[in-house]
């Protein structure tokens, strides 16, 4: 019996369908392509490969030795992995969804930056203003809290505006492809904030991002600033910014991560003031070109695994990303 990749991913197309059965077949693999769960779970007892958000699957294939999922964070899938089959390796598709997030981010900061939800008020009710004070990415002082996939992508379109002070913050400081102004590690955050305009945030689900963006780090921020965060709602006190925004501390803040998903009925992010709301879409697989970076990305650890070399996108079970 030919080695078996089960795919349970309803959003891929027939071309990149055919492109995952023509990699497998080419290194002595059957790809067996399944869109509802039931006959997943039906096809995954052969199963040596299991590309799929569905981390429930495993229980159903004793034979899986490896999990890709299809999204960027893999929090979700530690514990089934970590405790329950240890030996099943787990990747992700890291490097994916750079693109629309990063132009999700200069989507909203535009946005917030030339008023348009004030706007669209005034013409709603047949107004005419044209007063209000508007702010411009050029010049502006940009700090990206993360500085991975997203964060680059973010740095080379915002960087596109004109002369900005671009910053990257990272666990270790390094800083990647020269994209930034100045990298810093993260224990410098309290002495950035002080002098950050725009205040990008796109950290993965871990232990050390848990609640980093405190009350007491969003009062460093300067009167005014704004805030924009596509990472993961858990590195974020949602109530002291919310109390910030109340207050006109804060210029705005857009967010599209929250902690609970969606939002209880009545979590005050639903109407705060000066909340840009977008139900967790800058990430998820509606672009075309995204779902065929993820092909492509499992393709390229499918060469790797085959050869029996380290996954590109392998998660660090401890770390979390």
């Amino acid at each position: 019996m030919a080695r078996r990749i089960l795919v349970h991913i309803a959003a891929l197309t027939a071309a990149q369908r055919e492109r995952l059965t023509a990699a497998a077949a080419a290194r002595g693999f059957e790809t067996c392509f399944r869109d509802d769960r039931a006959s997943a779970l039906e096809a995954a007892g052969d199963a040596e490969i299991l590309f799929t958000a569905d981390a429930g699957l495993l229980d159903a294939a004793p034979k899986a030795r490896w999990l890709c999922v299809p999204s960027a964070g893999a929090e979700n899938y530690l514990k089934p992995v970590l405790e329950d089959r240890s030996g099943v390796r787990l990747s992700c598709s890291s490097g994916a969804y750079g693109v629309t997030i990063a132009e999700h981010i200069v989507m909203v900061t535009l946005t917030m930056f030339r008023r348009m939800g004030e706007y669209q008020a005034v013409v709603a009710n047949r107004g005419w203003r044209r007063d209000l004070p508007i702010h411009s990415i050029r010049g502006a002082r940009v700090t990206l809290l993360g500085t991975g996939d997203i964060g680059r992508e973010a740095a080379i379109r915002l960087r596109a505006f004109g002369p900005a002070s671009i910053i990257g913050v990272n666990r270790r400081g390094r800083a990647p492809e020269g994209l930034f102004d100045a990298v810093y590690p993260i224990a410098r955050l309290d002495e950035i904030l002080p002098r950050t305009d725009l205040l990008i945030m796109s950290l993965p689900h871990t232990p050390d991002t848990v609640g980093l963006m405190d009350a007491k780090r969003l009062g460093l921020l300067p009167r005014g600033a704004y805030l924009v965060n596509v990472g993961r709602g858990s590195a974020l006190d949602q109530t002291a910014l919310v109390e910030c925004l109340k207050a006109g501390a804060l210029g705005g803040a857009a967010l599209d991560v929250f902690v609970t998903e969606p939002p209880r009925p009545d979590d005050p992010v639903w109407d705060c003031p000066g909340l840009l709301f977008t139900p967790h879409v800058a990430g998820n697989m509606t672009l075309p070109y995204t779902v065929d970076r993820i092909v492509d990305l499992f393709i390229e650890d499918f060469e790797r695994y085959c050869d029996g070399q380290p996954l590109i996108r392998d998660v660090a079970l401890r770390e979390g990303y």
